[in-house]
């Protein structure tokens, strides 16, 4: 066989390869793209974060409803559980923020 019979890579397959791994993080879930992209334990360890954020979020948020009685508002019953309800939010947003970063690096300069 020539040089020929095989095809050249796309110049623009880093550059998809940014774009998909920014679109995967960015929309889809922190650190699918980060995986994807070759980076197995930064993209494990993102969307851990990720995942586990949420599901801390909402059993608090389930609690704090629970647990709150008929004379008080809803804003009563979420202080108590404030700081876990901001802790589930801190690691969703930083894992998403991680994972918009490392995409974001990709992009050839």
């Amino acid at each position: 066989m020539n040089k020929s019979s095989f095809p050249e890579p796309p110049i623009l397959a880093d550059l998809e390869k940014a774009r998909n791994c920014f679109g995967l993080n960015a929309t889809v879930l922190p650190g699918l793209g980060t995986f994807r992209a070759g980076k197995y334990f930064r993209g494990l360890c993102e969307m851990g974060s990720a995942l586990g954020g949420t599901l801390f979020f909402c059993f608090t948020l389930l609690r704090a409803v629970r647990d709150r009685e008929e004379d008080i508002t809803l804003m009563q019953a979420f202080r108590p559980h404030f700081s876990h309800l901001a802790l589930g939010v801190v690691l969703v947003l930083g894992s998403w923020i991680s994972g918009v970063r490392f995409a974001k690096g990709l992009f050839p300069r």
